[in-house]
Formats: structure tokens, sequence, C-alpha cells
């Protein structure tokens, strides 16, 4: 049996250590996150445009894009103060987009929603962080990360499209205002003429997705 006023002091001292300790170990955790290669899930659309526009904002060099239409609008601004600061932007995208400033690769296809299943945004934040998911409404889960691996992987993607629309418009292959019929018949075009067959496709679910809707898209 303890005095009570025993009891409540050894109680106060208890909180006050483990509160002291978690402290200590929230600070250390906050100090670390940015030379960890952590892996950080967001839900929903709103909180990713959010995240979107935080690494936009702390950008100090160069932004890479790889967006659609929508999601663009919804960056626009931050986009344009980074060009303010002196921030290089390179967006690609499918459909039609312009940004005084930047360097946008852009295929301007008018119904670019009819070829993919999805609507995935790719964003790289002065070569170290990456932002990247697809949109489909509150049940989007976004992936940012500094992870070296994941970040390449991100870059690789937006230059090897970017690759391919300069090669494609090099060719004189590129439409002002192109549709997914006209598109995927010079895909299939150059296809044959590069020799790359039906199983070397790099994205199984895209290509099966256009395929099933490419008969219905060469009647139009």
């Amino acid at each position: 049996p303890l005095e009570y006023r025993e009891l409540t002091e050894r109680i106060r001292r208890e909180n006050e250590s483990n509160m002291s300790r978690a402290e200590k170990y929230l600070e250390s955790l906050a100090c670390g996150e940015e030379n960890h290669d952590y892996v950080l899930n967001i839900m929903g659309v709103d909180k990713s445009v959010k995240k979107a526009v935080e690494l936009i904002e702390a950008a100090e060099e160069e932004i890479s894009l790889s967006l659609w239409r929508m999601e663009f609008d919804l960056l626009r601004d931050a986009l344009e103060k980074a060009l303010e600061r002196g921030v290089k932007v390179y967006l690609f995208t499918f459909e039609e987009v312009e940004l005084d400033g930047a360097v946008v690769f852009s295929y301007r296809i008018c119904d670019a929603q009819k070829l993919f299943p999805y609507r995935r945004m790719t964003l790289v934040a002065d070569g170290v962080q990456c932002l990247t998911g697809e949109n489909s409404g509150e049940r989007s889960i976004f992936t940012c990360t500094r992870n070296h691996a994941i970040v390449s992987l991100a870059t690789d993607e937006i230059v090897l499209n970017i690759f391919w629309y300069k090669y494609m418009e090099k060719r004189g292959l590129l439409c002002q205002r192109n549709t997914s019929g006209k598109f995927l018949r010079t895909l299939a075009a150059l296809a044959q003429e590069l020799d790359i067959s039906d199983d070397m496709t790099k994205n199984f679910i895209v290509y099966d997705y256009q395929r099933r809707g490419g008969n219905e898209r060469e009647e139009r």
C-alpha cells in the first residue's frame, strides 16, 4: 500500500519519462527521414495532389512530370511558380497541354482516355524523389519515395516516353491534333517496321486494353 501522494507522484514521473523517450524517438525519425529510402503510400486523389504540390514547391533545380490534363490543371499554379523560381520543368502527356517556360512533349491526342484503362501520374523532383500512382478516385493509391531504384525507374519511364515521342516527331508521324485511332495505327506500323512482335510489349495491361478496342477504332 502507498500513500496517495507518493502513488500519484510515481505515476507522474513514469509518464514524464515515457513522454521524454517518445519525443527523442520521434525527433530521431524526423531528422533521419530525409536520409532514408522511405516509401510512403498516399490514399486519395486530393492528398496525392497536395503531396505533388509540396514536391513542386520544394524543388530547387528540375521537375519531370508525366501526367494527364486533369492533373495538370490542378498543378498548374504550382508549376508556374516553380518556373518563376528558375526551376526547369519537363512535361510529357498524351493530351494537349501548354505551359509557358516549360519543355512540353505532347502527342495532342483529343481522345487519349481511350488508350488506357487508368490515368497515371509520375512526378520526379530534383532527380531524388518521386510520386507515382493512378487516379481512380478516392481509392487511388500513390507512392512517394526517395528510394533510388524506384526514382530511377520513374525517371526512365519518362525519358523513354520522350525518346519515343522525339523519334515519331522526327519521322513526321505526329499530327497537330491526333486521335487514339490514328495513334494506334502509327504504333502498329512502327512495330512492324522495327520488328516488334506482340509478345515483346512491356505493358500487357495497356496493350490488351488497346488491342480489344482497336477494331472499333479502325472502323471509325
